[in-house]
């Protein structure tokens, strides 16, 4: 039984890391306080707790209504937006997957860096409930950042379901071993940047339609999502409430400059 909020941030340590591809690696985390978190699925939403440079320890956020509240509003850690991969209660860990990119963003350079018994903060998990709903025929696209969450969603998916998932990694050691498909399901991919997004549209807009009986998972970055959301929305008049599609990152841009637009686009 989960004692807590489902509100409450939670300061962990990274006790395992795992490379899994040369884009990707999984940072384990542990704290005890995780056997009471309030878990529902892999691929939800998780925000996370970045120390500051200089400092080894993140402040950890209260919760209101109205979002996060502060206690010392000058020392916020860097909060960015990750899906939880893996939770073991009885081993009160979760896993997170990172893309590596450098230095360039902080998040990756706290993974790419991280030691065993590194701090970070971590929220309860968000979004959608459920993540994924029962449909006849199913569209997943992402890109490597969407990756975890839609390899999380296809280990839970019905084993009679039928679709497509259409992937755009970096190179073809980024595509899981343990990547498991239904027999239904066929698997599309990609190798290359985002000069690709353009053929990955156009594959996707030869299947055939998706109905109201349908669902369709999509993220990743935003050029990516926004063609395949106007298919969906606009030629396949599927409803909103049938098809998940978040922009995950915009190029070129940090969560905080692309925070209000990002916004702006799922709310629409």
């Amino acid at each position: 039984m989960n004692k807590r909020s489902s509100h409450h941030a939670y300061l962990v340590r990274v006790q395992d890391i795992i490379d899994l591809s040369p884009n990707l690696r999984r940072l384990v985390l542990h704290s005890d306080e995780l056997a009471d978190y309030p878990y529902q699925f892999n691929g939800a939403h998780i925000k996370i707790f970045l120390a500051r440079h200089g400092q080894t320890m993140p402040q950890l956020p209260q919760f209101s209504g109205h979002g996060f509240n502060w206690a010392e509003p000058d020392n916020k850690p860097i909060v960015r937006t990750y899906t939880i991969r893996d939770y073991d209660a009885k081993a009160c860990t979760i896993s997170i997957d990172f893309v590596k990119h450098g230095n360039s963003a902080p998040a990756s350079a706290f993974a790419e860096q991280a030691q065993p018994g590194d701090m970070l903060g971590i929220s309860s998990p968000g979004g959608p409930n459920p993540m994924l709903k029962m449909a006849v025929r199913y569209l997943f696209a992402g890109d490597i950042t969407a990756l975890p969450a839609i390899e999380s969603l296809l280990a839970t998916i019905q084993t009679d379901a039928c679709g497509d998932v259409v992937l755009l990694l970096p190179q073809i050691e980024d595509l899981p071993a343990t990547l498991s498909l239904p027999a239904g399901m066929r698997l599309h991919t990609f190798y290359g940047d985002l000069s690709l997004v353009p053929a990955l549209v156009k594959l996707v807009s030869t299947f055939a339609p998706l109905t109201c009986d349908d669902f369709a998972w999509i993220a990743g970055e935003a050029t990516l999502v926004k063609p395949l959301r106007e298919l969906l929305r606009t030629q396949w008049q599927l409803p909103p409430l049938r098809h998940y599609a978040v922009p995950y990152w915009r190029q070129g841009e940090n969560e905080e400059s692309y925070h209000a637009a990002r916004h702006n686009f799922i709310e629409k």
